[in-house]
């Protein structure tokens, strides 16, 4: 399936991308096929210990995923959106 990911923020300037489009079946698969056009350093941006970073907030088509497994399949032009933690005052 083809699908967009979408960057937000600070992650935005960090890889210089507002978005990218990827094929990929389930959400870990999107995430590793972005990481070879983003470089390594987006995948530490994401994960920690093979899990999703909790600092992050990452929704798909409008709603949160916290558990990469529990979405186990994506479909064809799915949005997934990234945001790096939210600061401000």
């Amino acid at each position: 399936m083809r699908v967009k990911i979408e960057l937000y923020a600070t992650l935005r300037e960090k890889f210089k991308r507002k978005e990218i489009e990827v094929d990929a079946a389930d959400l870990r698969e999107a995430l590793q096929t972005a990481a070879e056009s983003l470089g390594s350093e987006f995948l530490e941006e994401i994960f920690d210990n093979d899990e999703l970073r909790r600092d992050r907030i990452i929704i798909v088509n409008g709603e949160i995923i916290r558990d990469i497994e529990r979405l186990s399949s994506l479909r064809n032009a799915e949005r997934i959106a990234i945001f790096p933690p939210l600061v401000g005052g």
